[in-house]
């Protein structure tokens, strides 16, 4: 396991675990969301490649309507 940080929440993952995966894992929906490790924008394109890594702080935003 390698231990990373969701949204400021510390967890462990598996060592081969991608951001798609993660992303699924958490129950988020893949859209209308924006996504960033160790403060680099990671495209929606490139979810499923990116494999994350011991240390990494991954960021989740989800776009919401509203004033």
């Amino acid at each position: 396991m390698i231990k990373i940080m969701l949204n400021d929440q510390p967890m462990e993952v598996d060592p081969s675990t991608t951001l798609a995966q993660l992303i699924a894992s958490e129950e988020i929906r893949p859209t209308g969301i924006a996504t960033a490790i160790n403060n680099k924008v990671v495209p929606k394109e490139q979810r499923e490649s990116t494999v994350l890594h011991d240390g990494d702080n991954i960021l989740i935003i989800k776009a919401f309507c509203g004033g």
